[in-house]
């Protein structure tokens, strides 16, 4: 049986356009760890071109980062929380990692090009950004982690930039209403120094379907800020209690942090913050997301 000129047209349309969208996609993943690098070159050219140090591509920050574009990918949402309402700080715990963190979310539709047009239409896209274009300016981040995934046509790309000032931190991510417990670790003391330790709250994560994650933006982390930790008594915030923090020569810190805002249970913030003597500047050094349960 002969088929009208249209109808074919319209069969070559349906078929040929789906099948070059999803081989363009796949091409990035066929080509993942050039990706990768080539995203990394392109962050470090921006970088130098403003006078900054380049970053590291980091293994732990790039495995947040492929396991959360994957679970976009998968699930079809585009979002910094995932679909256990967690942000990006609690993800990072979760897999061993304390330090500092911004995260940056890109996704598209794939058009015609290979996977070198795509990683250049999304470092476009995030530098067009003025937050997403800070963030891969902030002096304060030394390493990043890069993640890629492809659902159909569809690409997500996401840089997990970190801090790594010093040494590994240490601090339980459950607790108690009222417990204190050790936050720790150990900076540089040659090139940080200590400014603060804060505690912020907001409350605990929720399931969340699609449509709310798609209809989201920008995040923080911990909604009030109830406590600081500083041997700088003459710096005042906007908060009731104050308390000093011990600090070793060797940039040693073990902190004993109260965990009781008003009695509530709620995800409780532990940020670590940092003079940048080499900068001038202050870095977000480490960052804790606790559950904290009645």
């Amino acid at each position: 049986m002969k088929l009208p000129g249209i109808l074919l047209i319209l069969i070559a349309f349906i078929c040929c356009r789906p099948a070059h969208a999803q081989d363009g996609a796949a091409s990035l993943l066929d080509h993942y760890e050039e990706a990768r690098e080539y995203c990394l070159e392109l962050v470090n050219e921006l970088r130098s071109d403003n006078g900054l140090p380049s970053v590291r591509l980091e293994p732990l920050a790039s495995e947040l980062a492929l396991q959360h574009a994957r679970d976009m990918a998968e699930a079809g949402y585009f979002s910094h929380w995932d679909m256990q309402g967690h942000k990006p700080t609690r993800r990072y715990n979760e897999l061993g990692g304390m330090h500092g963190l911004g995260e940056n979310i890109f996704f598209a539709e794939y058009q015609a090009g290979g996977w070198q047009r795509v990683i250049d239409e999304a470092m476009d896209s995030l530098e067009a950004s003025s937050g997403h274009r800070a963030t891969m300016l902030n002096p304060g981040y030394t390493d990043v982690g890069l993640g890629m995934a492809v659902n159909g046509s569809r690409v997500y790309l996401v840089q997990e930039f970190i801090c790594r000032a010093g040494g590994n931190y240490a601090c339980p991510l459950k607790a108690r209403v009222g417990d204190v417990v050790s936050f720790s670790g150990q900076f540089d003391p040659k090139r940080y120094a200590l400014n603060y330790i804060l505690l912020r709250h907001e409350p605990l994560p929720e399931l969340r379907e699609q449509r709310w994650l798609n209809n989201t933006g920008t995040y923080s982390e911990g909604d009030t800020m109830f406590a600081v930790y500083t041997p700088h008594t003459e710096r005042r915030f906007n908060v009731d209690t104050y308390y000093d923090v011990g600090l070793k020569d060797d940039g040693r810190i073990d902190a004993r942090l109260l965990l009781d805002y008003k009695g509530k249970p709620g995800s409780y913030y532990v940020i670590l913050m940092l003079h940048d003597t080499r900068t001038g500047g202050e870095v977000k050094a480490a960052c804790v997301a606790i559950e904290v349960l009645k």
